[in-house]
């Protein structure tokens, strides 16, 4: 997943930890969730199907499954600003225009290429037969990193939870997810990151927000992105239109009952304007969410009527 991950576990009398023991059942839990859906492994079953040719058929685990279906439920839910299928066009944006002089310097592909990538592109063209996927158009890919991590998230959470602990945090690249309460015996407690350019996680925080046997993923655009011409072109591509984002909202914060659900709809709620998102965030039951938009050089923040921002 190229980041990091930590455990929070509060000591119980009643609790006998081997750490040896604890730490190679999570290394072999994400082990397996990178063999699966990893796009940066050659050896990984989503590299497989995504290296297949139109009509075959790619044999997947159990786990890949259920990852995918929950992303055609969200891609359904958000009306596309969540969708899978988009790899494509993000290669088309990485890449950039193909012909320009000077291969060094990045420009924004032509139009004619973001229309060809997105002939490739429809979480509804996905051909998913229980754990047979079907490469159902020519050059069709699917990336699950806006899923896969709160999903491998969720994976060390029930892990820890069916082993009897009760009160403990598990993170993985800044995605929580929490059971019972922290050291002090009240919530747990997690910061959302001032959304700077060229700051560290943690390193600056803007809010705080009170995490209680929920799990919470954040989402924004100010820490990848490319510039062309004065004009910043974010790494969050809209699926509908295969369009660079360029919306004043610098990232969004979302409370949910598992972290895999949290992680899609964070991604999704940057393609979509503060308004649209509020109104599916207000939709869903157990969701909240959290704005921080840019207005010129100052950030201001919205949030759903029932988002837990922890104040002193």
């Amino acid at each position: 997943m190229g980041t990091t991950y930590s455990i929070r576990i509060v000591p119980d009398s009643d609790l006998q930890i081997n750490l040896d023991e604890i730490q190679f059942t999570l290394d072999s839990i994400l082990a397996k969730i990178d063999k699966q859906m990893s796009t940066y492994r050659l050896d990984s079953e989503i590299t497989n199907f995504n290296e297949s040719l139109q009509g075959e058929k790619t044999k997947i685990s159990e786990g890949f499954a259920a990852v995918l279906k929950r992303a055609i439920f969200w891609g359904k839910a958000t009306e596309g600003a969540l969708d899978v299928t988009v790899l494509p066009v993000v290669l088309a944006w990485r890449q950039g225009k193909a012909n320009r002089l000077d291969q060094s310097l990045w420009e924004p592909p032509m139009d004619t290429e973001i229309r060809l990538a997105m002939t490739k592109v429809g979480f509804n063209k996905i051909n998913l037969n229980q754990r047979t996927l079907l490469k159902a158009v020519a050059g069709q890919m699917i990336d699950l990193n806006a899923i896969a991590k709160g999903w491998g998230v969720d994976q060390l959470f029930e892990y820890f939870r069916d082993s009897g602990v009760q009160n403990f945090m598990v993170e993985i690249g800044g995605e929580v997810r929490t059971l019972g309460k922290n050291n002090k015996g009240k919530s747990w407690k997690i910061g959302i990151d001032r959304p700077m350019v060229g700051s560290m996680p943690g390193e600056n925080i803007f809010s705080v927000v009170s995490v209680s046997n929920q799990a919470m993923a954040t989402s924004g655009n100010y820490r990848n992105f490319k510039e062309f011409d004065n004009a910043q072109y974010s790494h969050i591509i809209d699926p509908r239109t295969g369009v660079a984002t360029q919306s004043t909202v610098a990232s969004v914060t979302v409370i949910a009952p598992n972290c895999m659900d949290a992680d899609a709809l964070a991604t999704a709620l940057n393609v979509l304007d503060v308004e649209e998102g509020m109104a599916l965030v207000e939709s869903l039951d157990g969701f909240e969410a959290f704005w921080i938009v840019k207005e010129y050089d100052k950030f201001k923040s919205v949030a759903s009527g029932g988002m837990p921002i922890f104040k002193n």
